[in-house]
């Protein structure tokens, strides 16, 4: 704009110069006038272009520079655009990699529950599973924390398993689930039937519970706590029942019995074994106070030893000390008047 405004202000000078010089010649040099202001307009014109086209292009070549420096940048987040949507595409493509993977594990686990549910000794077989898992997870041993029952054992009325506590305490656990009116459930083949047989479910879990409180599992002779457990293989099969019948637990709680998930028996046994090492530990505790009260009797008869054989140490000492210097002397004493005689009477030493 600078450039513009110079260009002007020199045609505007020049103008006025030129009409200064007309009207001190008159109209007889107009033409001759208009001449030279043409030409001292375009002279004024071409350098003022040539100025402005000078200026403009060093002003053109530092906006390009300007313009390049920002097209560089924008090339630079555009790459790094571009490399980010290629990791998110691979990522994309690895996390439905393994969705499909776990849908396919899914799809094949359910099965296996089908198969499984669908044979009564697998039923039986796959609550006392998941407990040893369980037991394996929480750190308990068999034989020290807790006693697992025999097919035979356990079919004659005897808790499946039998666990430990402080203070010779035990509790029982029963794992025993009606599992079949779950496989009646999941076999359902309409909306309605899969409500009655639902309902059906609850209605068994409820006669369990019934049945496990009547097996005098909860005995204070033994003794046993005043609970004893019921084992529900799956956190779904309890969600389902508890879904139907909340109450149900208020119920099994009324019977003394605690229903527990894999989940809440892992919590349970976490506590179990809690309690059993702080029962071990009170009991070592307890067993090294009465080794420091037998330490204590034992160090009282030896300072009593030791204070007798002190007083035996003072009198032989007194002893020694009179035989070593007052008998002594004595000894000497004679033997010297002994060797003065032998000497007066001319005694041979031998």
């Amino acid at each position: 704009m600078g450039y513009f405004v110079g260009f002007a202000v020199g045609v505007v000078v020049g103008a006025a110069i030129v009409l200064i010089v007309v009207r001190m010649r008159g109209r007889a040099g107009d033409e001759q006038m208009r001449e030279a202001f043409a030409a001292m307009a375009a002279s004024a014109l071409d350098a003022n272009a040539k100025r402005l086209g000078e200026q403009a292009g060093t002003l053109l070549e530092g906006k390009k520079e300007l313009i390049d420096q920002a097209v560089k940048g924008i090339n630079e987040r555009l790459h790094k655009m571009g490399d980010y949507f290629q990791r998110l595409e691979a990522d994309r493509k690895k996390e439905f990699g393994a969705l499909g993977g776990a849908v396919s594990t899914l799809s094949g686990t359910t099965g296996e529950l089908h198969k499984m549910l669908a044979s009564t000794q697998r039923r039986g077989a796959w609550g006392e599973r998941m407990v040893e898992d369980i037991l394996r997870l929480a750190g308990l041993q068999e034989g020290v924390n807790y006693i697992k029952q025999s097919s035979e054992q356990a079919e004659s009325g005897r808790p499946d398993f039998t666990f430990m506590l402080p203070n010779d305490l035990k509790v029982n656990m029963d794992v025993k689930f009606p599992l079949e009116s779950y496989k009646a459930y999941l076999d359902a083949d309409s909306d309605d039937a899969r409500a009655a047989r639902l309902q059906s479910l609850v209605t068994a879990v409820r006669g369990h519970v019934r049945a496990v409180a009547s097996r005098g599992y909860i005995d204070p002779k033994a003794p046993t706590v005043n609970y004893a457990i019921v084992f529900v293989a799956s956190e779904q099969i309890l969600s389902l029942v508890l879904g139907r019948q909340p109450d149900l637990i208020d119920e099994s709680l009324a019977k003394r019995i605690v229903l527990a998930s894999p989940l809440t028996l892992y919590a349970m046994l976490s506590v179990v074994r809690q309690a059993a090492e702080s029962g071990n530990l009170m009991k070592t505790a307890g067993d090294v106070i009465d080794l420091l009260g037998e330490f204590t009797r034992q160090w009282g008869r030896y300072t009593e030893e030791m204070d007798k054989l002190g007083k035996y140490v003072d009198q032989v000492s007194r002893q020694f000390e009179a035989v070593s210097t007052t008998r002594t002397r004595q000894l000497e004493r004679q033997l010297y008047k002994i060797e003065q005689l032998r000497s007066s009477r001319g005694l041979p030493e031998e």
